[in-house]
C-alpha cells in the first residue's frame, strides 16, 4: 500500500494540467533559446571571422609596403624577425619567389591565391602548432609587384574554441532550464493538487450531510482563492436555503397544526351536533374560513420560496419608486381611517429603482398593514420615502407599543408572532415576505425604536 501511493501521487502530478502547462512553456522557452543560440552562434562566428580577416589583411598590406621599399630580400628579413618575435599570437607566414621557391616562412609552398583562404597544411610538411596536430588555418594571400606571393595565416582554432564554448553554454543553460522547469512544474502541480484535494474533501463532507464544511482559503488572493471564495459563498447560500427549508418544515409542523385541528373539530362538531340546516351552514362556514386561512398561509409560503429563489428577477425593470410608494399609501388611507388610525404620507419625488413592481408594492403594503394591524386605535402611522445622494430610505413608523429589543431579530422569521399578537388573525409571514423581497432587490432592513413606537427602515441605492 505504501509503495503504491507515491507512484499514484507521481502519476497525478504528471497528468495534472499545471504540470503539462509548465512543460509546454519550458519547451517554448527552450525553442526560443535555440533560436537565440543560432543567432548568437552565427553572429559571433561571422564577427570573429571578419576580425581575423581584417588582422591578416592589415598584416599582409604592411608587409607589401616593406617589399615596395626594400625589395624581396628586405621583406624576407622582416618576416624572419616577425616569426622570431611574435607579439600578436601565432601568425604564420609564407613568402614565395615568382618561380614558386619558398623564400622564407613556416608554411609549406602552395599555389598563389589572393584574398582570404581557409586551408589545412599538407601532411608531408611539419605541423604548424606546438602539439603536433594539424589544424585549420585562415590566411590572406597577396601577389606582390614582382610576381612573388605573400601569405599571412592564423590558426582557426580560436574560432572553433569560441563556437564550442557557445554550444556548451547554451547546452548547460538549456538543460538547467529544463530541469528547473520540471522541478517547478512538479512543485506547482503538487500544490495545485493539494488545493483540489481540499475542495474534494469539502465536497465529500457536504455530501455526507455536513453543510457547514467550507474550503480553506490560503489568503494569497490569487485566482484559486477567488474561486474558493465564490464556492464558499455558494455553499453558504445553499446552507442558508437548506436551513430555511428545515425551519419552514418545522414551522409548518407546529404552526399549522392549530388551524388544521380547528378545521377537523368544526367538521366533527357538524357531524355529531348539527341538527338543522343552519347548524350545518355555520359549521361549513367555519370550516371554509379555516381552509381559506390555510390556503393563504401556503400561498404566502410559496411566494416567499419563489422570491428567495430569485425566480422574479426576470421581471425586473426600472420603475418610479416614489409614485409606487405614494399609490400604496393612498390606497391604505381609507382603511386606516376606518380603523381609527391616521396614515401620514411623506414621499420625495424622483426616486427610481430597478426591480419588480408587484413585489415592491407587496413589500410596502405588508409594512403598512403590519403597522395598522398591530397598533391600537387612534395611533398614527407614517409612510415616508427620503433620498440622500444615491441612497434612499423607505420608512414605515408608528407610535404604538413597539417591539421589545430582545425580539426584534426574530420578527422576520416565518410564523414568528409576538405573544400579544397571537390572539389576532394572521400567520406571521408578512414580515418574512418583506425580508425576502428586500433581499431579492439588494435592500437592507433595520428596526428602530421611535419611543414610543417602531420604525421599519428599508435602505437601498437608487437607479438614478
Amino acid at each position: 500500500m505504501s509503495s503504491a501511493r507515491p507512484s499514484s501521487t507521481l502519476g497525478r502530478i504528471l497528468r495534472s494540467a499545471s504540470f503539462r502547462l509548465t512543460l509546454f512553456y519550458a519547451a517554448l522557452f527552450i525553442a526560443s533559446a535555440g533560436a537565440l543560440f543560432a543567432t548568437v552562434y552565427v553572429t559571433a562566428t561571422a564577427a570573429m571571422q571578419n576580425d581575423m580577416a581584417a588582422v591578416l589583411r592589415s598584416e599582409a598590406f604592411q608587409l607589401a609596403e616593406v617589399h615596395s621599399r626594400t625589395g624581396l630580400n628586405g621583406l624576407a628579413q622582416q618576416i624572419a624577425r616577425r616569426m622570431n618575435f611574435r607579439t600578436r599570437g601565432p601568425i604564420f607566414y609564407l613568402l614565395q619567389a615568382p618561380n614558386g621557391r619558398v623564400v622564407v616562412g613556416n608554411l609549406p609552398g602552395m599555389p598563389p591565391v589572393n584574398g582570404v583562404i581557409d586551408f589545412v597544411p599538407k601532411a608531408d610538411t611539419p605541423a604548424p602548432d606546438a602539439d603536433g596536430e594539424r589544424t585549420k588555418l585562415t590566411g590572406f594571400g597577396l601577389t606582390l609587384s614582382d610576381g612573388s606571393f605573400l601569405l599571412v595565416a592564423q590558426d582557426a582554432a580560436r574560432l572553433t574554441d569560441m563556437q564550442h564554448a557557445i554550444v556548451r553554454a547554451f547546452a548547460w543553460a538549456g538543460g538547467l532550464t529544463l530541469l528547473l522547469a520540471i522541478a517547478g512544474g512538479a512543485v506547482l502541480a503538487n500544490s495545485f493538487l493539494r488545493r483540489i484535494d481540499a475542495i474534494t474533501r469539502t465536497n465529500r463532507a457536504i455530501m455526507e450531510g455536513d453543510l457547514s464544511a467550507r474550503i480553506p482559503v490560503r489568503g494569497t488572493h490569487d485566482e484559486i482563492d477567488q474561486l474558493i471564495a465564490s464556492l464558499n459563498a455558494m455553499l453558504g447560500r445553499i446552507q442558508q436555503l437548506m436551513d430555511g427549508l428545515r425551519q419552514v418544515s418545522s414551522d409548518i409542523a407546529h404552526d399549522l397544526r392549530t388551524p388544521l385541528g380547528r378545521l377537523r373539530q368544526h367538521l366533527e362538531d357538524a357531524r355529531e351536533r348539527a341538527k338543522t340546516t343552519a347548524d350545518y351552514d355555520a359549521a361549513t362556514d367555519a370550516a371554509i374560513a379555516e381552509a381559506d386561512e390555510l390556503l393563504e398561509t401556503f400561498s404566502a409560503l410559496l411566494r416567499i420560496a419563489q422570491v428567495e429563489a430569485g425566480a422574479q428577477k426576470s421581471a425586473f425593470a426600472e420603475l418610479d419608486l416614489s409614485a409606487l410608494a405614494r399609490s400604496v399609501g393612498e390606497a391604505y388611507q381609507p382603511a386606516a381611517e376606518d380603523s381609527g388610525h391616521t396614515l401620514d404620507i411623506h414621499i420625495e419625488d424622483g426616486v427610481h429603482l430597478t426591480g419588480d413592481r408587484q413585489l415592491l408594492a407587496q413589500m410596502i403594503s405588508n409594512l403598512v398593514e403590519n403597522a395598522l394591524h398591530h397598533t391600537p386605535d387612534d395611533s398614527s402611522v407614517t409612510l415616508a420615502l427620503r433620498r440622500t445622494g444615491a441612497r434612499f430610505d423607505i420608512e414605515v413608523a408608528d407610535n404604538g407599543p413597539g417591539i421589545p429589543e430582545a425580539e426584534r431579530g426574530r420578527v422576520f422569521d416565518r410564523f414568528y408572532r409576538l405573544d400579544r399578537s397571537r390572539s389576532t388573525a394572521g400567520s406571521g409571514l408578512g414580515l418574512a415576505l418583506v425580508k425576502a423581497i428586500a433581499g431579492l432587490h439588494g435592500l437592507s432592513i433595520e428596526l428602530t425604536d421611535r419611543k414610543p413606537g417602531l420604525g421599519v427602515v428599508v435602505t437601498g441605492t437608487a437607479a438614478r
